[in-house]
């Protein structure tokens, strides 16, 4: 039992004692295809380091538009701020702000661990969970070394419901971008066996196997086909 809780030790040390691959002020940028259509960008920003509830928390701006013939036909301009604590990676605070043609959506959510609550507008639920949600998880997947099959599993909590979820690696795949051809590790969430995160659909993650361990890669299927972000800038 020793040697069992001392090797957990080691590994947790290891996970999190480092330094992230990512620091305050990177931005990475995306372009966006529709079906295989160049239709906008996307961006994920890394805009600093703000306190909720008294820890440290990076604040993650994602954000998606549409842009010429696109923006008219299919309008999109979503912005979604997420707060992860500065050393284990869950979130303290989801704001959500999406506008597309025919869905909108404000979400709210601030998480109170001390008090082991959530609270969304006026709806406060008891949790007994770090959360992670997708949009948190760009990031946590960079601070470690996925491995082959392993199943992890989260929860996350948007304002709605509770959502319990496996991520694992289905493979690698080679993915060509404007910075050049990077192997990427493929991470699918996933539930009871079916695909997860929906907006109308579900989501995969491409994570190079770079040092930065970039997401290369983000595909979300939406009501009307799927949305692609390819990494083609990073500052």
């Amino acid at each position: 039992m020793i040697k069992i809780f001392f090797s957990f030790f080691l590994i947790h040390v290891f996970i999190y004692a480092s330094d992230p691959p990512f620091k305050t002020g990177e931005i990475l940028k995306y372009t966006a295809d529709w079906n295989g259509i160049k239709v906008g960008e996307a961006e994920l920003f890394v805009s600093g380091i703000e306190k909720i509830n008294g820890f440290d928390s990076y604040k993650i701006s994602f954000t998606t538009k549409t842009k010429g013939l696109a923006s008219r036909v299919f309008p999109i301009k979503d912005r979604i701020d997420v707060w992860i604590d500065k050393k284990n990676y869950f979130t303290h605070r989801l704001k959500k702000d999406i506008n597309q043609a025919n869905y909108k959506e404000q979400i709210d959510v601030i998480f109170n661990y001390e008090k082991s609550i959530a609270k969304a507008k006026d709806k406060v639920i008891n949790i007994d969970f770090k959360a992670r949600g997708p949009y948190s998880m760009f990031y946590y997947l960079r601070t470690f070394e996925i491995k082959p099959n392993k199943i992890m599993m989260f929860t996350s909590y948007e304002g709605k419901k509770i959502v319990n979820y496996n991520l694992k690696m289905s493979g690698t795949e080679m993915i060509n971008s404007d910075l050049g051809t990077f192997t990427c590790k493929v991470i699918k969430p996933f539930q009871k066996g079916k695909e997860l995160f929906k907006n109308k659909g579900d989501m995969r993650i491409w994570i190079s196997e770079t040092n930065k361990r970039l997401p290369v890669k983000i595909q979300m299927k939406i009501q009307y086909g799927s949305i692609t972000l390819l990494l083609k800038e990073v500052n």
